[in-house]
């Protein structure tokens, strides 16, 4: 009775695994045993395509000062830190009661040169003085002028007025704390313009020059971006860095833009018209070349083919292809890396090359995570 059973058994096993091979061979004779796959395309359309470089710069103010004393004395008044100046408002103070008295002696010594030459001249005039003490007298006159000027520009000096205007964002001393020529009071900072300064590789000396338009991201900001202009490109490299420095100036509005904030740029370096770009993920390279598969359509099926490419030049997520592919020819951008020459494609989602360089372009912007 065991014996029985257990040869039902193979028999049915047998059956089941005769059917099978019959289920392969029909789906091979239906020409229906390609593997198939998921995938992701997109249709070439030809576009213009932007080459940038990718750097990072750090903001800098465009006037940012030290303001130091020019003569001796006790601070009597300082501004305090926080304080916004306009040029030729006063900063600081000192005490001038020294000055001035010498202030006052250097005018007077003045006067009375400047009133002895004059009548002097006039009796030189009539010859009624020799010639030596006529000079004597212009000698002493210029040289009570010379006095009484340094005198007049100590006493002016012992009011510390701001060079330009801006913020106060240092203070180095403190009401009634003596101060010598030379010693930093304040630091006086203007960020209604700002500058940002970054380095190019030498290599693109000969690309990258004073108007280059630019695309700055600001980190600090939420990826805030402005577009600008480099307003100076450097004709020195640096040995170090094998860099040229570059500089974009911009309007602060509100001056949200802070000193030494680090931001992206995107340097344009060119812009090709009517060229074929895709995303770099659709690119494969081994040691035989790069490859991209291509949608083949056979019987209103899609299959997968490889083909030879020749790139160019790459930004960001996009890459040129200069040949093997022409405006039209549908390509796989995703699930490529297990799919096989002749494979089956079932196309989950297809848009125009244009479509995703676009989103691809917004992807590659800087963002910043809080």
């Amino acid at each position: 009775m065991l014996r029985k059973g257990k040869y039902l058994i193979l028999g049915t096993l047998i059956l089941l695994s005769f059917s099978a091979c019959n289920e392969e061979v029909e789906n091979a004779d239906n020409g229906n045993s390609a593997r198939l796959m998921p995938v992701e395309t997109v249709t070439i359309v030809s576009d213009a395509f932007d080459d940038f470089i990718r750097l990072t710069g750090v903001v800098e103010a465009l006037e940012d000062a030290i303001i130091s004393a020019e003569v001796p004395g006790r601070i009597l008044s300082i501004r305090d830190r926080g304080d916004r100046v306009q040029r030729g408002n006063q900063i600081a103070q000192l005490d001038d009661r020294m000055i001035r008295a010498q202030y006052e002696a250097a005018k007077t010594g003045y006067e009375l040169a400047e009133d002895t030459f004059n009548r002097l001249e006039a009796l030189y005039a009539d010859s009624i003085i020799s010639t030596q003490d006529f000079r004597s007298a212009r000698a002493q006159r210029d040289q009570a002028l010379a006095q009484y000027n340094q005198a007049e520009k100590q006493l002016q000096d012992s009011k510390i007025s701001a060079p330009f205007s801006g913020r106060i964002e240092e203070r180095m001393l403190r009401t009634g704390e003596l101060v010598n020529p030379g010693q930093p009071v304040v630091r006086l900072v203007n960020t209604a313009r700002v500058k940002i300064s970054a380095g190019i590789p030498e290599r693109f000396s000969g690309e990258i020059a004073e108007g280059t338009e630019v695309m700055i991201y600001f980190r600090a900001l939420g990826g805030e971006s402005r577009d600008g202009n480099i307003t100076y490109a450097g004709n020195v490299i640096d040995p170090d860095t094998r860099t040229f420095t570059v500089e974009i100036e911009l309007q602060n509005p509100g001056e949200r833009i802070k000193p030494d904030m680090v931001v992206d740029l995107h340097v344009k370096r060119s812009t090709l018209e009517n060229v074929i770009i895709v995303p770099r993920t659709a690119v494969l390279r081994d040691e035989d070349g790069i490859f991209i598969f291509r949608a083949l359509e056979q019987n209103g099926d899609k299959y997968a083919e490889l083909v030879q490419v020749r790139t160019g030049m790459a930004s960001g997520s996009l890459v040129q292809v200069l040949d093997g592919l022409q405006e039209g020819d549908e390509i796989v951008v995703s699930g490529m890396r297990t799919l096989s020459s002749g494979d089956q494609l079932n196309v989950l989602q297809n848009e125009s090359s244009l479509e995703r360089a676009n989103r691809l372009q917004s992807a590659d912007r800087p963002v910043v995570s809080f």
